[in-house]
């Protein structure tokens, strides 16, 4: 018995998508124009039109999806500040509240 659901010659179909409603390869220069000019999301989205919650939803989008400037922290490490001397540091692990100076100093 011959399959006629397989032909060689026939490509399958193409779907059909929706095009997107906002073209966003236009309007990340405004956004990135607007943000740099210290608009907050709100205002952005007001002027130009947007929803907050799709401003905001882009913003992440593009914060994920950045390209690596090798400055990104490994899985296990954290940018604290810490308890006792307020100064700025990168955590080796989640729960390292103190600097290492701090840390040599109590520990």
């Amino acid at each position: 018995m011959k399959k006629l659901h397989t032909q060689p010659g026939r490509r399958p179909a193409s779907r059909r998508t929706r095009p997107p409603r906002i073209d966003w390869t236009v309007l990340d220069p405004h956004v990135a124009r607007l943000r740099a000019d210290g608009l907050s999301n709100r205002e952005t989205a007001r002027r130009l039109n947007l929803n907050v919650k799709t401003m905001e939803s882009r913003l992440r989008h593009l914060r994920v999806h950045r390209v690596d400037d090798g400055t990104a922290l490994g899985p296990d490490e954290v940018r604290r500040t810490c308890l006792n001397c307020d100064g700025v540091f990168i955590a080796d692990g989640r729960f390292l509240r103190l600097c290492p100076t701090c840390r040599a100093m109590f520990g």
